[in-house]
């Protein structure tokens, strides 16, 4: 191999996986932003529930026949949103887990290549020093061949 295509590897090698893990923590970044809000909307929920349930108490025994029906169509419709967020966030947490093990997986992946990098260098500068050694050792033969 060449010292042009040992440096071209060695550059390929440092720049993909730095690529892949940009990648992934935008992606990651993108996930805890949507499961954040996905929280904040949960405790919204949670909030306007609770008031619901506390007007439903207060209203006590004086209402007709039909409100508590229709608090109850309420009261189910908020269960039903409940649930869907919490399935949105259930997704969003496996997610994110996935996009954690994927960089795990790149930064395994990144060292991996580094310890490959560093033992081409190795190889590459015992090479040159074998070089350097025979190009001394032709200096010194044609040195003698002149005299």
């Amino acid at each position: 191999m060449t010292k042009r295509q040992v440096i071209f590897l060695c550059m390929i090698a440092l720049v993909f996986p730095l690529l892949t893990t940009g990648c992934y923590r935008a992606e990651l970044t993108r996930v805890e932003a949507e499961l954040e809000q996905t929280e904040l909307e949960r405790d919204h929920l949670r909030s306007r529930l609770a008031a619901v349930e506390q007007s439903q108490q207060q209203i006590g025994e004086t209402e007709t026949a039909e409100a508590p029906g229709r608090w109850q169509q309420q009261f189910d419709e908020f269960v039903k949103i409940r649930n869907a967020l919490q399935q949105r966030e259930d997704e969003l947490a496996r997610l994110r887990l996935t996009a954690l093990a994927e960089t795990e997986t790149a930064r395994a992946l990144m060292n991996e290549l580094a310890d490959q990098l560093q033992e081409e260098t190795e190889k590459v500068n015992k090479v040159q020093s074998q070089l350097e050694q025979a190009q001394q050792a032709i200096g010194e033969l044609q040195d003698r061949l002149k005299q």
